[in-house]
């Protein structure tokens, strides 16, 4: 990853549901075009992506060796000539 990128980082491992879900949208609201929230979370959050596609934000899911699952959520810069 781009060292130059601007970056959040989120612990919700160990935390029960739907604290994790809270927290990352949470965290996802304020994050601003261009920077990037990194998630390490203890399983992969499939009732999140629907929730994060609907704000406009895209994920790449990292599923380690460890069982650590580390999300990238991104928020895109948008052109100056759109909405």
């Amino acid at each position: 990853m781009n060292d130059t990128i601007p970056q959040i980082k989120l612990d919700v491992r160990g935390l029960a549901a739907p604290e994790p879900m809270v927290r990352i949208l949470e965290a996802t609201a304020t994050l601003e075009p261009g920077r990037v929230l990194t998630v390490t979370h203890n399983r992969v959050p499939t009732l999140l992506y629907p929730r994060l596609t609907e704000r406009g934000l895209s994920v790449e899911t990292q599923e380690q060796d460890d069982g650590v699952v580390v999300l990238t959520i991104k928020r895109p810069i948008k052109p100056d000539n759109l909405p």
